[in-house]
């Protein structure tokens, strides 16, 4: 912005009047009096005078700043000052809704009012809009998603698991009870999925019995993820010793998730269980370096030692 009087253009762009004296001149090429200088309303982030001043979130900007502003993707308001990037999502989000409103136990963005709200025994459970669209909500359908897995699993890893464990479609509570138990007997075992991480599934066995749980309203694609997990916890209960570390064993199970997902077209899914850093990370790195060495019957070959 400048102040000048030399060479005054014919009017000011505000109110029409012909300039005299002191005027203004914006970087916008925008001409005042200083008359309206003094009297519009200046916008709140560039500070230029506008009769087009709208509100957003208690400061007043011009159309121009309006324009340029990201909008959050929850409350669908533009965002002024910081906003959160939500895992591998561009979409911006405000920190109003990051701290205020539940967030997806899946992908843990905000939940706008599309957003699901599942109430259980233990708690709520969240959805957003995007991963409800897509989730597993009947019996009918996880049984037959959790055999296609099966198929998945013998087809493209040979893993041929002679007797289906059943399967339970459970409230988030019964999964956490589980591995509480689990804990206790001196085993452990840890989710698969986005930061923070929460169980998704669980294998037990007793005896001779064997079941799956796996909890319910998840998304296809991971719903599929947590079975193939689970269902190599399986493969290893009839063809691997029960004295294997932990890092082998959740390893390998996390390999036929990750192997699962690329055979469902599903490379970004499967490149985020290649991020995890903890055991269940280093067990899966472990898995894909011995198959890039010595191939994948190798791996089927370490995985039932």
């Amino acid at each position: 912005m400048s102040s000048r009087a030399a060479k005054l253009p014919a009017f000011c762009h505000m109110c029409g009047q012909r300039l005299s004296g002191t005027f203004l001149t914006y970087d916008t090429g925008l001409v005042v009096c200083s008359s309206c200088n003094a009297t519009v309303p200046h916008c709140g982030l560039c500070n230029i005078p506008s009769h087009q001043l709208t509100s957003v979130r208690g400061v007043q900007i011009c159309p121009a700043c309006r324009q340029k502003l990201p909008v959050c993707a929850c409350c669908g308001i533009p965002i002024l000052k910081e906003y959160a990037i939500v895992g591998d999502s561009s979409a911006p989000y405000c920190q109003t809704c990051m701290t205020t409103r539940p967030r997806c136990d899946i992908c843990r963005v905000p939940l706008n009012d599309k957003g699901k709200t599942i109430r259980e025994q233990g708690g709520n459970t969240y959805r957003c809009a995007s991963c409800y669209s897509t989730a597993v909500t009947t019996a009918a359908e996880a049984e037959r998603l959790y055999r296609e897995t099966r198929a998945l699993l013998k087809g493209e890893l040979k893993l041929d698991i002679p007797l289906l464990p059943e399967l339970h479609i459970v409230e988030r509570a019964k999964l956490a009870a589980l591995n509480a138990q689990s804990l206790m007997n001196g085993n452990a075992e840890a989710p698969i999925g986005p930061d923070p991480q929460h169980l998704l599934g669980f294998f037990q066995r007793n005896g001779e019995d064997r079941a799956i749980y796996i909890e319910q309203v998840l998304p296809r694609t991971l719903f599929k993820a947590v079975a193939a997990h689970e269902l190599a916890h399986a493969w290893q209960s009839f063809y691997a010793p029960s004295t294997q570390p932990l890092k082998i064993v959740e390893g390998f199970a996390e390999w036929a998730s990750y192997r699962i997902l690329l055979a469902l077209g599903q490379q970004r899914e499967a490149a985020r269980l290649t991020r995890r850093t903890d055991l269940y990370g280093e067990g899966l790195h472990y898995f894909l370096d011995l198959e890039r060495e010595h191939g994948r019957d190798r791996v089927l070959q370490r995985a039932a030692q």
